[in-house]
């Protein structure tokens, strides 16, 4: 297998004599493509893009020529024909794989085939790939011009590591963007001009498709798990061992087949949930094989046996999954089944090499010992939030190559496949597709190439330093596809400096609309980590004194991100329609944004020893009294939950403010915090506090004592309107026996009549003996 670098374009004089193909010069075709009337879709669909780029390249027109005679000394010859058995008699397609490629100079005229039926066009691309053609997205390219363009002399024998590629983004289904980065999956709009590409009968999950439990659980209970006892389809799998089941999947495996005769792949899978079956037949086999694996696999061995004469090219597709995931001790997949083992719970932070991930790597050494047709279903998104940062930049490279040392056939890679607008998803998608097709590449090499040539030059540098900076901010932290912006890694300055970094990049971009709008949308990711932590970092601004680096209007911010998800866009782009696997849209997702959340004033110095609340009773007044001012709270989650705020009716001018709209403890004060001044016993504990809103009934927020060493609720009561609001007044929470593994806690009621509840202190009044 030969994988070289990019030729540089060789240009000629025009005295030269023709020992390789000249294409052009001064701008004057000197060539043209020729190819076989008899040749397939591909091939003619191959010699038509290679004459329409290259005609590009030199601002010429490359016409494709039909082999109707003598080829002339300075041709390019594109497929398998009788001029190519002529003139390269060396070459015999029937020795090529499916997607093999051949470029082969032979005086002045240069070969570009391989075998069928995608060889050829991938010959195609990569030759124009050597001369430095890119096509980044289906919206974005970039090609050489050069008036002299001679092919450099070429001898190439390719072929793909991994025979199944997919780099499951949502750009990455473009047919065309798809064969001209060699991906060959399932979901590409890939059709025969394309060379096709690889089809399953049924792509995932399948048991319940092939066995519908509205239609067959009532006859045939037997038919699906046993749990605790009792069959049921709730939730749950198939009883594979099941001798009558077995059968009835290979009927209709065997429908699916007939009435989908491209498939090459057909899938009997799990479901996307646990509960398998718990009876005794196939308990057996868990047992002996110490995996539930071993039923799953049994069943697929089952269907690949029975149907294997009848459809000789076609294997069966299993999961190894969550509770499958343990490869069987000793039972192998047949010849004609697949393992498409699933990556769901590791760290994407890491590579697979990485401890966090042993796990997952000895699962993938474990099948491979078992079978040559292993495949690999990674997660390359964060499911949870498409647009969402997750720093996975530098893992791509590593696991393509740890995939190929163990004996991976395929991969799939899924990344946000719903919709447009998820986190580098362009970078993703284009580096993926190289890393497949050879993952001996230097993948940090093609992260720099895709950053320069599809942001350019000027913003390429902050982008690749905010990769850099996510990446090491996650190396320390166990990151799942599910993750939300309260990850460590999401902190205040760490997502100053990402948004410094874009702003960066959108200037370096400014001379070029394409490109500006190119790094707009990957500015989008860092401003939805901004968006869904305006609070606690303006709060953090504030307090390192930092200038807020965008528009004060959270409001303003949110319409500008939908502007750019969802605006104008390029050929070959669409707007944004989910921002998560859960179909919510981006118009959903900023409406919460629709009212700018008030902003404290600046915090004034605390008064000192401020007078006693004028309503306290005069019974209290002689008494010992701590008064425990709002500064000794923890704050949960704040400030979405509870901040501090300037309030100059507050006894030392700033008092605890918490939205009425949650019911969280997010006012907490240890009363070991207090020090010597606390002694255990009986204390009153008063609440000095104040409650906006319209609320003329029911409750407006509730206090408590909670022991942490005993684990129990000592105290707590709820305070309702007739208590009191307004200003502030003291509530008594009556009489308590304190020690110093208890805190204090007061919370929100969840009611919308509540606007807010602030807190000004909490006096403790020592009972007498």
């Amino acid at each position: 297998m030969a994988f070289r670098r990019c030729w540089p374009l060789l240009l000629m004089g025009a005295g030269v004599t023709h020992a390789q193909t000249v294409v052009a010069l001064g701008g004057v075709t000197k060539t043209a493509v020729y190819v076989a009337p008899s040749a397939t879709a591909s091939e003619k669909h191959a010699a038509q893009e290679l004459a329409r780029w290259l005609g590009k390249m030199t601002g010429t027109v490359v016409t494709v020529k039909a082999e109707n005679g003598p080829l002339p000394e300075n041709a390019i010859l594109v497929g398998d024909g009788p001029l190519t058995k002529k003139h390269f008699p060396t070459f015999d397609a029937k020795k090529l794989g499916l997607e093999e490629t051949r470029v082969l100079t032979k005086g002045g005229r240069t070969l570009v085939a391989g075998g069928r039926p995608r060889g050829t066009v991938y010959a195609a691309y990569r030759l124009l790939a050597r001369l430095g053609c890119r096509w980044w997205t289906p919206w974005a390219e970039t090609i050489p011009s050069t008036p002299n363009l001679t092919l450099p002399k070429l001898d190439l024998n390719e072929k793909p590591v991994f025979e199944s590629r997919d780099a499951f983004w949502f750009p990455a289904f473009d047919g065309d963007w798809a064969a001209r980065n060699a991906s060959n999956g399932q979901t590409a709009r890939l059709d025969e001009k394309h060379g096709g590409k690889i089809e399953y009968a049924g792509f995932v999950h399948t048991y319940y498709p092939l066995v519908p439990p509205e239609t067959y659980f009532g006859p045939h209970p037997e038919w699906y798990s046993l749990i605790d006892g009792k069959r049921t389809a709730e939730n749950a799998q198939l009883c594979t061992t099941d001798p009558a089941l077995r059968d009835f999947i290979v009927a209709q495996v065997r429908k699916e087949l007939k009435a989908n005769p491209t498939a090459t792949i057909a899938s009997v899978s799990q479901n996307d949930c646990y509960r398998p079956c718990q009876c005794e037949r196939c308990q057996a086999l868990v047992r002996a094989e110490g995996s539930e694996s071993a039923p799953v696999l049994a069943l697929a061995n089952y269907v690949a046996e029975k149907l294997e004469r009848e459809f000789p090219k076609v294997a069966i597709d299993t999961l190894a999954y969550q509770y499958t995931r343990k490869a069987p001790r000793t039972m192998k997949p047949r010849p004609n089944v697949i393992v498409r083992l699933c990556s769901i719970e590791c760290n994407f932070a890491q590579p697979l090499t990485h401890p966090s991930n042993a796990s997952f790597a000895n699962d993938i050494r474990d099948w491979s010992r078992l079978t040559d047709r292993l495949y690999i279903w990674n997660y390359s998104t964060n499911f949870a939030a498409y647009p969402q940062p997750i720093p996975n930049y530098f893992v791509l490279g590593p696991n393509q190559r740890f995939f190929q040392k163990n004996g991976v056939r395929g991969v799939f890679e899924q990344g946000a496949y719903q919709s447009n607008g998820g986190e580098m998803a362009e970078l993703r998608a284009w580096v993926q597709a190289q890393m497949l097709w050879n993952p001996d590449r230097d993948d940090k090499a093609l992260i720099d190439e895709f950053l320069g040539g599809y942001y350019g030059s000027s913003s390429a540098k902050p982008i690749r330093e905010y990769l850099d900076l996510m990446a090491d901010a996650a190396k320390d932290e166990f990151t799942t596809i599910y993750d939300a912006t309260t990850k460590g890694f999401f902190d205040f300055p760490t997502m100053q400096k990402a948004e410094m970094l874009w702003q960066a990049a959108e200037v370096g971009a400014k001379n070029s609309p394409d490109r500006l709008w190119r790094v707009k949308q990957g500015h989008n990711s860092v401003r939805w980590v901004w968006l869904n932590k305006w609070n606690n970092f303006r709060v953090r601004a504030q307090e390192e004194q930092v200038a807020w680096p965008m528009s004060p209007s959270r409001k303003a911010v949110a319409d500008e991100w939908l502007s750019i998800a969802t605006g104008p866009d390029p050929a070959g782009w669409t707007p944004m329609t989910m921002v998560n696997e859960g179909q919510v849209s981006p118009q959903k997702w900023v409406s919460q944004f629709a009212v700018d959340p008030l902003v404290s004033p600046p915090l004034p110095v605390r008064a000192k020893n401020p007078p006693l609340p004028a309503d306290l009773s005069l019974e209290f007044k002689n008494r010992t009294i701590l008064d425990v001012q709002d500064d000794l709270a923890k704050l949960a989650n704040a400030p979405d939950w509870a901040s501090f705020w300037a309030d100059p009716t507050a006894s030392d001018g700033i008092a605890v403010r918490m939205p009425g709209s949650h019911f969280e403890w997010a006012f907490k004060v240890p009363l070991a915090s207090l020090g010597a001044k606390f002694t255990p016993g009986r204390w009153r504990v008063l609440v000095v506090a104040r409650i906006e809103g319209a609320v003329t009934s029911g409750p407006t927020f509730s206090a408590g004592v909670y022991d942490e060493a005993a684990r129990q609720q000592v105290a707590s009561h709820a305070f309702e309107a007739k208590d009191g609001g307004g200003a502030y007044r003291t509530f008594d929470l009556g009489s308590i026996t304190l020690n110093s593994n208890c805190y204090l806690w007061v919370a929100p009621p969840a009611r919308p009549e509540v606007t807010s509840i602030w807190i000004d202190r909490i006096l403790l009044v020592k009972e007498p003996d």
